[in-house]
């Protein structure tokens, strides 16, 4: 992994910007995290020119496979992706797979569905695979648990996640779990804070949470960490989850909802989501957004067209979607950059109807 240099630039309430420096680019702060479901459904070629800068791979998915390492290559080049990759373990999937005493202190066993074969996943595995890839940031490994699991699970998995963070690795971010109890995020918190990393990855709160809850905890869970190194929220995949957290303090913000609403045939205009699916749309002649840059937006592609698209079940209206929907979102994200360096936060999340905020 190349060195990184992660630098603050503007604090604003509890937000704030800065500057990653990375593959001799400098990345501006905070910024959206493109995750699997996104990496799927659009070349990563595309994403850059739709103002992505990042993306996320799991390393569970290679792994899974069988193959070695080494025979995938760098996944800057195998992706044509010259931007940030971070490296996770992708342990969810892994957890859900496996039966309660599949849960070790070394790792995780459980039955490949697809195979039917049993397999064991291990923290020094996935670092491995994270570092094999030629991922920019590598993700310690993780007790996956749900949000609203038992005291005692939650407890188990924070304790668990905290002795795998191991001896403190260049360009590594320190997994931080615990549900919605602050005793036991505490635990989690505390231990990755005294690991020398390069930030922390702060895991559980997705989108089975309600909003509020999701900003009482979100910035509760940045008064246990340092304010220096990496503000990373894995796991959201809401429009204005994405903006809460990155108007909260943290710096990368995982999300696929682009693709997830578009799936559902739903366009981000501004402030607003349109259901294209809807009757009313059916002679409607206006593009998505009048005011919008993005390519569907500038061909002229009419609601209208769209909502037929997405009658008919076509691939092509959740890709004209998925494109606009993605713009906008990164769009979104340079708005959250300007107005914490402006000092204008709250006037950003009125506009949202988001009063959470401190």
């Amino acid at each position: 992994m190349e060195k990184i240099n992660f630098t603050i630039k503007h604090r604003a309430r509890m937000g704030r910007t800065g500057q990653l420096q990375v593959r001799c680019q400098a990345l501006q702060t905070p910024l959206v995290v493109h995750a699997g479901l996104t990496v799927k459904s659009l070349l990563a070629q595309e994403i850059a020119k739709l103002g992505g800068q990042a993306i996320k791979q799991e390393a569970f998915d290679y792994w899974l496979s069988g193959t070695k390492a080494a025979e995938f290559g760098d996944l800057h080049q195998r992706l044509h992706w010259s931007g940030l990759i971070i490296g996770d373990p992708g342990t969810s999937q892994a957890y859900q797979w496996a039966k309660p005493r599949g849960k070790k202190k070394d790792g995780v066993r459980f039955h490949d569905p697809q195979l039917g074969q049993l397999k064991f996943y291990t923290p020094e595995a996935a670092l491995e695979w994270q570092k094999e890839l030629g991922c920019d940031f590598v993700t310690s490994f993780d007790r996956w648990s749900d949000y609203y699991a038992p005291v005692d699970d939650l407890k188990a998995a924070a304790t668990q996640t905290a002795s795998w963070l191991g001896k403190p690795t260049d360009g590594i971010l320190a997994s931080v779990v615990g549900g919605g109890l602050k005793r036991v995020r505490m635990i989690s918190a505390q231990a990755a804070s005294r690991q020398s990393c390069a930030g922390y990855a702060v895991k559980g709160i997705g989108n089975n949470v309600k909003l509020r809850e999701q900003v009482r905890l979100l910035q509760e869970v940045l008064t246990m960490l340092p304010e220096q190194g990496l503000h990373y929220l894995t796991g959201n995949n809401s429009l204005e989850g994405t903006l809460i957290a990155m108007l909260a303090g943290y710096d990368l913000v995982d999300s696929d909802c682009a693709v997830v609403e578009a799936r559902h045939h739903v366009a981000f205009v501004q402030t607003k989501r349109l259901h294209l699916d809807k009757q009313h749309f059916v002679t409607d002649q206006r593009p998505i957004d009048a005011s919008c840059q993005c390519p569907v937006c500038q061909a002229g592609y009419s609601r209208s067209y769209l909502h037929q698209l997405c009658g008919q079940g076509a691939a092509l209206g959740d890709r004209l979607l998925m494109v606009h929907n993605l713009y906008t979102l990164n769009q979104l994200a340079s708005a959250a950059r300007q107005a914490i360096s402006a000092d204008v936060v709250h006037d950003l999340a009125a506009k949202w109807a988001i009063d959470e905020l401190e």
